[in-house]
Parts: C-alpha cells; structure tokens; sequence
C-alpha cells in the first residue's frame, strides 16, 4: 500500500477501507505501507481511528508494517500507531525505512 495526499478521516477510512478489501481478497493480512503525507491528521481524528478500524473490519488478526516518509508527519502517524495499540486494534510498527519494515514483517507470525 502506498499513500500519498492529505492527511483526513475521509481519505484514511478510504484507504483503510481500500486494504481490507485487498486483504480479504488475497487471504494475506500483513500490511506493508509506505505513506508521504502533505499534512497529518488532527488529534481528534487520530483519536477517531480506532472506530475507523472497526468500522472497516480491522482487527488483530492485521500486522502493519507502516513506513512514513515524511518526516513532519512522523510524530502524528506514531501517535496514531500508539492510540490503536492502547486499544489493542490491529498490530504493527512504525518504520523510516522500507527495507527494515519488509524484514520485520517477514518475521512475525
């Protein structure tokens, strides 16, 4: 999965709508994701993204290896990484680089 553009609730449930549909198709559920976002969203949206993942149909059977290339956008995505985990939604990390998030990925079960 690779994103690019602003960073909103609508495009989030669009694209994370958009991966369950490959996932479910495919039977694969570990997601590499690669984003460069123009803006990052709000807080409050980040604090909306654990509704998001289930209104999608995300749960923890999901691993994400997520790689943000921006780095003004890093500290918003980790926090929505953290929020998600708090609740124990989907499982992943966060990378700043795409080979290390590849070999994670790989290595988890």
């Amino acid at each position: 999965m690779n994103v690019r553009g602003m960073g909103n609730y609508e495009n989030a449930l669009f694209m994370w709508q958009s991966v369950v549909d490959a996932c479910e198709h495919h039977q694969c559920f570990k997601v590499l994701g690669e984003q460069y976002l123009f803006d990052s969203v709000s807080t409050a949206e980040a604090f909306d993204h654990p509704a998001l993942f289930k209104k999608v149909g995300i749960s923890k059977k999901y691993t994400f290896a997520w790689v943000d290339n921006n780095p003004r956008t890093r500290e918003t995505t980790q926090f929505v990484r953290d929020v998600l985990a708090n609740r124990s939604i989907g499982y992943g990390r966060l990378f700043t680089d795409v080979e290390a998030a590849k070999r994670w990925l790989l290595e988890q079960n």
